[in-house]
């Protein structure tokens, strides 16, 4: 899949996903409605909490029940848990993805002696329950959405200048396509116009306007290749820089639909 002139070439190893082609196109995006979740069948059992500062926490203090959200009372979003446990006297606590939070990428919400916290690295804030108007309101007429973030970390790899080349993808439950790539020094990343998407035995191609980048990545091999000269590139890890990816390359300033945007 070579181009004449300008043309960069992203290349994958086939082992870790299933790709298709040349990215999704606008009608293979969610719609709105899609994102609605029911929540009739547990509102009884929810509990609505607030900061006091137009944030709000929606939980169902329930081991098991992934029924979290967080928003303005007008829009709430599902959090993705990762772990949560009760003590059996009253104590309840979960944790939810949160990549800029250190060291472990996740956020964590307790009830702890009756008081509700959000922890995030070292910040943290007082949750209490709303009077009961104010949640039934909030029950019935904001909107509950699956989760806001949609995208998730792909590759990484840099050169020994500190230029990084970065893919992200839609998750799964999106279709996993959607894939996006941007090139540059940390804090100062250009999203590149992804022009063509290719997926073989041989790997995952996706074709851009600037050079030609292959990264195999089963074999953690990275190069770029721009005309005739071949720059051997540096692999790096996604799962090992979860921070650096959300909080400092400056690929992502958007909110991430999680209570540690405003923590």
């Amino acid at each position: 899949m070579r181009r004449s002139g300008l043309g960069w070439i992203v290349a994958f190893g086939v082992g870790l996903a299933t790709l298709g082609l040349a990215g999704s196109p606008a009608s293979a995006q969610p719609k709105a409605d899609s994102d609605r979740v029911d929540i009739d069948a547990v509102k009884p059992k929810l509990v609505v909490l607030s900061d006091g500062k137009g944030h709000y926490l929606v939980v169902l203090p329930k081991v098991g029940e992934d029924h979290t959200y967080y928003g303005d009372g007008k829009t709430m979003y599902a959090q993705r848990i990762i772990s949560g446990g009760s003590d059996g006297k009253g104590g309840f606590e979960v944790s939810y993805w949160s990549p800029r939070s250190r060291p472990y990428s996740r956020g964590e919400l307790e009830r702890k002696n009756g008081v509700w916290r959000v922890t995030c690295d070292k910040r943290d804030s007082v949750f209490s329950k709303v009077p009961t108007a104010e949640a039934r309101k909030v029950l019935d007429t904001a909107q509950f959405r699956k989760p806001l973030w949609r995208h998730s970390a792909y590759a990484l790899a840099r050169d020994s200048h500190g230029t990084y080349y970065y893919v992200d993808r839609l998750r799964d439950p999106y279709g996993g396509r959607g894939f996006r790539l941007w090139v540059g020094q940390r804090g100062n990343m250009k999203k590149q116009r992804m022009l063509n998407i290719v997926s073989d035995s041989e790997g995952d191609i996706f074709a851009t306007k600037a050079g030609d980048l292959r990264l195999i990545l089963d074999k953690k091999d990275a190069t770029w290749v721009r005309g005739k000269k071949r720059r051997e590139l540096t692999y790096v890890p996604v799962s090992s820089n979860v921070y650096m990816i959300y909080a400092e390359l400056g690929v992502y300033v958007e909110r991430l639909g999680t209570p540690c945007d405003d923590i």
